[in-house]
């Protein structure tokens, strides 16, 4: 069994299903897996070196989670977000981020430590370049961050939303202009946190969810790659 609330699955899957959905999770940060791509059973399991059941199980908690669709007459394939669609997400998340913002606290001792140490984590894995890293320790800043508001409803939704937008989100980690704005934001937001400016906290969460909507618009909507740090 393994953990996987980070990104709002249950915590309760098979070890052998989790390792498959980590693995497709993976290929789409590396950009191996792109939307509307297909998600055949046999090449996943020669990926993956998993089993029929596991493949099918993990693929079915994803259609659950919103990130795999199975159109009439095709396979199952990572879900395409259409303008609609993304604005409508966007909007969600911003109302969820400015909500949890406005439910935090000043962060005690130990609180203000973890974030400190989430921050040293995401800066550690940039240096890296290992884009799953930066990803997962990307995940781990943010739940330390939203884990400061006060209603733990809040930050569940905010993690499942999370998760529902993976595949938009996923882009803003191998652009390097996106990752450097990354970076420095989540150091302001820091600051913020420790200064009590939970105004200027609010404002910049929701403007730190822009530059990996606008890559995956400008690549899957609009047909155009934007330059980088654009």
């Amino acid at each position: 069994m393994t953990d996987l609330n980070r990104t709002g699955r249950e915590s309760s899957l098979p070890r052998a299903v989790a390792a498959v959905i980590e693995g497709i999770e993976a290929d789409v940060i590396r950009g191996v897996i792109l939307p509307r791509g297909r998600l055949i059973e046999d090449h996943l399991m020669e990926d993956y070196g998993a089993k029929r059941h596991a493949v099918r199980a993990a693929l079915e908690e994803l259609e659950r989670a919103g990130i795999v669709v199975k159109p009439r007459h095709r396979g199952a394939e990572l879900r395409r977000f259409t303008p609609e669609e993304i604005d409508a997400l966007y909007d969600t998340r911003a109302i969820l981020h400015r909500a949890a913002v406005q439910h935090m606290s000043p962060p005690t001792e130990e609180e203000a430590a973890a974030l400190e140490a989430a921050l040293s984590g995401h800066e550690a894995a940039c240096e890296t370049g290992d884009l799953v890293a930066i990803h997962q320790a990307n995940m781990a800043f943010h739940d330390a961050l939203f884990g400061l508001c006060a209603n733990p409803y809040l930050a569940a939704a905010i993690r499942h939303h999370d998760w529902l937008s993976f595949p938009i989100r996923a882009y803003g980690v191998a652009d390097a202009g996106a990752l450097s704005r990354a970076r420095a934001e989540h150091r302001d937001m820091v600051e913020l946190v420790r200064a009590s400016r939970l105004d200027e906290l609010e404002d910049l969460v929701v403007r730190h969810m822009g530059p990996a909507r606008d890559i995956y618009t400008a690549r899957f909507i609009s047909g155009q790659v934007p330059r980088p740090g654009g």
